[in-house]
């Protein structure tokens, strides 16, 4: 275990990591109540925040950024690994055990911290603990990834069959966590929530579950919006996965990309299902882009 404190309501605290992606700071879902909670002395305590800007024009007035708050811009859009990676180096700077990891569209409740403290406690052993997440009012995480690979919702990932996995956005992680993670180079945006908790099932990592449901817009779920470039990324960053979760999930990844080819095509996104099908047979489809 990595578990170098078990709680974040004292001194050492927590900090939070927004992910921003062509969205200005002010119109990120998180960010009023990520300030709120950084002008508050109460516990537990958001200490810090790292806003990660992967925009190819920066998104973020540096007018915002105080003692507090630090801004990393990466123009080549370094994905959600470095930014997690970003963070993790950050908060030792700044004396944190624990980040919040977040993304541009999930909503948080304004007790989120307090409930995140309560599940800590409910369970002093654990390594991340995760809330319930919903798209469109349909829970979506937590999940467990089968044996034949199908990724399925559930309310306790410890109670399911399968391998536990959560959507990264609304987790808190112990820091050393994420410090020690190595990312393959095709998992550096999507993926990257499933690849955290393959190495944290690896290492018999404890996962609790935060007493809240969040919204978050899940981009995967509308394929119409979907780049070719994105749809690349997906295909390259799932075949890595797959890789080294292995068995049969591995073995019958050709067959749901077919099913997936045929879905595109008949929603007309021809160009997705050549990109898709390209996956079957080759595995990695394109150079990185977006």
């Amino acid at each position: 275990m990595t578990n170098e404190d078990t709680s974040f309501a004292g001194t050492r605290g927590i900090m939070a990591v927004l992910v921003l992606y062509n969205r200005p700071l002010e119109r990120a879902t998180p960010w009023p109540m990520l300030l709120a909670w950084l002008k508050e002395d109460s516990r537990p305590r958001l200490k810090h925040c790292l806003i990660y800007d992967n925009s190819p024009t920066a998104m973020v007035d540096p007018s915002v950024l105080g003692d507090n708050i630090t801004l990393v811009w990466q123009r080549d859009n370094g994905g959600t690994a470095n930014a997690y990676h970003a963070a993790a180096e950050r908060a030792v700077g700044v004396e944190c055990d624990w980040l919040l990891l977040l993304d541009q569209d999930t909503v948080l409740p304004f007790d989120y911290l307090q409930l995140g403290q309560e599940a800590i406690d409910n369970r002093t052993d654990v390594a991340i603990v995760v809330p319930r997440v919903s798209h469109d009012g349909q829970l979506i995480s937590p999940a467990t990834i089968t044996p034949m690979g199908s990724i399925v919702p559930c309310l306790d990932p410890n109670q399911a069959r399968g391998m536990p996995t959560a959507i990264s956005s609304g987790a808190i992680i112990q820091r050393a966590i994420i410090h020690q993670l190595v990312f393959p180079s095709a998992i550096w945006l999507d993926y990257v929530d499933h690849w955290i908790f393959l190495q944290l099932s690896k290492r018999f990592e404890k996962i609790g579950v935060i007493d809240a449901r969040l919204a978050h817009d899940l981009s995967v779920r509308t394929p119409k919006t979907l780049s070719d470039a994105r749809v690349a990324s997906i295909l390259n960053a799932e075949t890595s996965f797959y890789a080294a979760f292995g068995g049969k999930a591995r073995a019958i990844l050709p067959f749901r990309r077919l099913v997936r080819a045929a879905r595109y095509a008949a929603a007309g996104r021809l160009s997705l299902a050549a990109l898709v099908a390209g996956g079957i047979f080759f595995g990695m489809v394109s150079p990185r882009h977006d």
